[in-house]
């Protein structure tokens, strides 16, 4: 009896051992990088829809000939212990900028840093440098940079729906992060970007609102509004949404 036990155990004692390696090798030293947002839409069964990540040249000034378009790039896999870096490729295909409006670098770096409290996944951003044009004055629905994650020995390339990243680059201010169903409501109205653009133009200090104020400082932030109301009645203007107002 203690032999066939003992038998067993060494049978399982080998089971065990052999599904870890397995796991192992299924799960390997592979790390598999994509974009946050959906560049197509997810597959059945998903419901996600893709999404572009907007950029302008509004806020850079006369002086200045870049502006970055920040990604939000996810890792799947074995957590890092040292920097990993990997590289980015423009799709032809699908892009309507020129190659003199943009600059990318040799490589890009996803950081290696301890998983804090509350983390669901491990996450890095990086920034595509957006060279100035003159020919975006003359292109109200701007132009588009695709990129793709090329893979190689070190990396491979996560959700398909995910290894591009549309990046759309117009001249008028874009919808910050803010400007949410709330500001909609009590602030703003609905969002346009010249509805934006007017206050940020004709409001002294318009460019300072953000989330932060609003939710820290909302008197401060329905002053600037206020002063914003007072210009429309005297200047009336329009947007795609008709004549411009605001509900403050």
């Amino acid at each position: 009896m203690n032999k066939i036990f003992l038998l067993l155990a060494v049978m399982g004692g080998l089971l065990f051992t052999s599904c870890q390696e397995d796991d192992i090798m299924l799960f390997g030293s592979d790390h598999y990088i994509y974009f946050d947002k959906f560049w197509k839409n997810a597959s059945y069964p998903g419901t996600e829809t893709a999404d572009s990540t907007e950029a302008t040249f509004f806020f850079v000034g006369d002086d200045e000939t870049s502006t970055t378009a920040d990604l939000i790039v996810v890792l799947a896999g074995r957590q890092l212990e040292q920097d990993l870096d990997f590289k980015l490729r423009v799709v032809p295909e699908m892009t309507t900028a020129l190659p003199e409006e943009y600059t990318l670098q040799d490589k890009y770096t996803f950081h290696a840093r301890p998983v804090q409290e509350g983390d669901t996944r491990f996450q890095d951003t990086i920034h595509i440098q957006l060279n100035k044009s003159a020919r975006l004055d003359e292109m109200p629905e701007g132009y588009r940079l695709v990129l793709e994650i090329v893979p190689d020995e070190q990396v491979k390339v996560g959700q398909y729906e995910r290894s591009r990243s549309i990046i759309r680059i117009v001249k008028d201010p874009v919808r910050p992060a803010w400007w949410n169903s709330e500001v909609d409501i009590y602030l703003l109205g609905t969002y346009s970007a010249t509805k934006y653009k007017l206050f940020l133009e004709n409001v002294p200090g318009a460019g300072e609102l953000d989330g932060e104020m609003i939710e820290q400082r909302p008197d401060e932030a329905r002053k600037l509004v206020l002063e914003f109301k007072k210009w429309l009645m005297e200047n009336p203007s329009e947007d795609e949404f008709g004549p411009i107002e605001v509900p403050v």
